[in-house]
């Protein structure tokens, strides 16, 4: 099944592996894991960076999303999935994220509006949570803005449940149904917020 929010995240992936030549990962680790790993292709003969404060992750930079060590104007795109809700200071970041995007230049985010904590003791904190208002704020020098849910009501409880990581592919199919049927995205209610903006 290919839900709402993963054809989002796709489209923009694309249009950023298509036309940018030097992409930021921000928080990322190693290049290309976890989640980022099946796009790994279309990033072929691209400058494609990852900056962590976490040098056992295998960044390509070693640096801090509060102070990015690169030059204004500088990158053509940054990614920058489930990071913002472990800074302490997500403006500051966001803001610094700005400067160093070239004037068009794209960036693809993904944070939580309701789920569960997930600190990793002595590495990172879990800080926030964002509503779509919160976000259409942090992001609002950026040109254009697009949010997506990812999910509705079904979908963020999904999460709550025992084990969810584990028995994911057998409820999520199930919560992102209901979620279509009784239109719950429509509401305030979600898992999550991708959002893409052009500087």
């Amino acid at each position: 099944m290919k839900y709402g929010h993963k054809i989002f995240f796709e489209k923009k992936l694309r249009n950023i592996a298509d036309n940018a030549d030097y992409i930021l990962d921000i928080g990322g680790g190693r290049p290309f894991q976890k989640y980022l790993k099946p796009y790994k292709e279309w990033f072929a003969h691209k400058r494609y960076e990852t900056i962590d404060s976490v040098a056992d992750y295998k960044p390509t930079i070693v640096g801090d999303a509060h102070n990015l060590p690169l030059k204004n104007d500088s990158v053509d795109a940054i990614i920058c999935c489930s990071v913002l809700e472990h800074l302490y200071d997500p403006k500051r970041a966001i803001q610094e994220m700005y400067r160093v995007l070239k004037p068009g230049g794209q960036i693809l985010a993904y944070t939580h509006f309701i789920y569960p904590y997930h600190a990793r003791n002595g590495v990172y904190s879990d800080y926030f949570r964002f509503t779509d208002e919160g976000l259409t704020n942090l992001f609002s020098q950026f040109k254009t803005v697009e949010l997506k849910k990812q999910g509705g009501y079904f979908t963020a409880l999904g999460f709550f449940m025992p084990f969810q990581a584990r028995f994911r592919p057998i409820w999520e199919p199930v919560a992102y149904s209901l979620d279509q049927f009784f239109k719950t995205e429509q509401r305030s209610t979600t898992a999550a917020f991708y959002i893409y903006g052009v500087k």
